[in-house]
């Protein structure tokens, strides 16, 4: 649907040109990202919809450059128009270490999830096990899924607000957190239904 596009741009690391200091053709460590599964974002919705629960999203603003590049060290020229400042006149193709895991690059979904992983045990989440991207807050109860810069939080209502100023402080999100919606091209809607029993 039209209200749902939304224009971006992002500037990118171009990996077909990419050479080591021999000029041969470049090779980085290949450890591959796991993004969450459309199971494990159902049971984030099944859990947000216990009684007292809720299902919140936010994404992740610009989310791989939020993550420091490591692994295989990455030099890169600088385009003409990402020479800002004076510094740069007279500069013919000044070359710069590349710091953050720029859309493009090799891997960079892996150092995003690296990232993520940290602070999410940092604000008390713990990965569950053969869920790739999920965790679990044994204290206050509540699941969290993240598929690349989707984050989908599970949790009794009166966590939430906390959950996400604690997840906020180190890691940058577009905008507040939303009540569940569109999430991996689906449209989600709450409700509430009574069975022939009586048993909402």
């Amino acid at each position: 649907e039209k209200k749902d596009r939304k224009y971006k741009y992002r500037v990118v690391f171009q990996g077909n040109r990419v050479v080591d200091q021999d000029y041969e053709a470049a090779t980085f460590e290949d450890l591959g990202s796991s993004p969450a599964t459309l199971e494990s974002s159902r049971a984030c919705d099944l859990y947000g919809s216990v009684e007292g629960h809720c299902v919140q999203m936010a994404d992740a603003e610009q989310a791989y450059v939020q993550a420091e590049l490591s692994g295989t060290e990455t030099w890169v020229c600088l385009p003409p128009e990402a020479r800002v400042g004076v510094h740069w006149k007279g500069w013919h193709r000044p070359v710069v270490r590349l710091r953050l895991a720029l859309y493009g690059h090799p891997d960079p979904g892996t150092y995003w999830e690296e990232h993520c992983d940290s602070h999410c045990r940092k604000v008390g989440f713990t990965p569950i096990p053969d869920w790739p991207s999920c965790y679990w807050h044994s204290e206050l109860k509540c699941l969290l899924s993240i598929y690349v810069d989707d984050f989908k939080l599970a949790a009794p209502k009166e966590h939430l607000a906390h959950l996400w100023k604690q997840m906020r402080t180190r890691t940058d999100f577009g905008g507040e957190p939303e009540e569940i919606g569109r999430c991996l091209g689906c449209h989600h809607r709450r409700g509430e239904e009574v069975l022939e029993d009586g048993t909402k």
